[in-house]
């Protein structure tokens, strides 16, 4: 996300339904009526999904596009905002729990410290972060730690990186998995599911 600002948009704005359905978010645990903020609503699968299950969801994306799209497919089902994940419009303590599906890898390590030192500010005490992001191995990597596809940074991490990202003296990592799924010619589609708690 830094410096591809553009290139998101680009992408949202010539094709803004480009991944299609809902979101699986088996990991995600939601009780109805409960405030949660998407980081990174893109098309708007995630918050469907949290939608669906009884979530009071508050998405924010910094591609307009990616919200109009929301807003079309959800209608009055959640609220979206145009915003950076790494400067958040929103009190200390708006959101019992947080979601950001490969949204952070692609952040350079200042955006990274930014993004999650605003998650936990958006959090209340006590508050859980679902992560999920792209894994090293996966098929898309070529054996790489990060690289660049269409102007679009791209990182793949291993436990430890989250380990870094979150660091325990203010979270508690209370899950992490490493989930690979093949695919029919032969490569492995590898992410990480996380569920992080702020501490204070």
């Amino acid at each position: 996300m830094d410096g591809g600002r553009e290139a998101w948009e680009r992408l949202y704005a010539s094709n803004g339904r480009q991944w299609r359905g809902s979101a699986d978010i088996g990991f995600v645990s939601v009780s109805p009526g409960e405030a949660f903020l998407e980081l990174g609503c893109g098309n708007g699968k995630t918050a469907r999904a949290l939608a669906d299950a009884g979530a009071a969801v508050t998405g924010v994306d910094f591609s307009p596009s990616a919200v109009a799209e929301c807003r079309r497919l959800l209608g009055g089902r959640a609220v979206f905002a145009e915003a950076d994940v790494r400067s958040l419009p929103f009190p200390d303590g708006s959101f019992a729990k947080a979601t950001a599906f490969h949204v952070l890898e692609h952040l350079s390590d200042e955006g990274l410290a930014e993004a999650v030192s605003e998650v936990r500010r958006v959090l209340a005490p006590g508050g859980t972060l679902y992560l999920r992001c792209f894994a090293e191995g996966d098929l898309r990597s070529g054996g790489k730690k990060e690289d660049m596809r269409n102007g679009i940074a791209y990182r793949y991490w291993s436990l430890d990186d989250v380990k870094r990202a979150f660091p325990s003296d203010s979270w508690e990592i209370v899950s992490a998995e490493r989930i690979d799924s093949p695919t029919r010619f032969g490569g492995v589609r590898r992410r990480l599911e996380c569920v992080i708690r702020r501490i204070d």
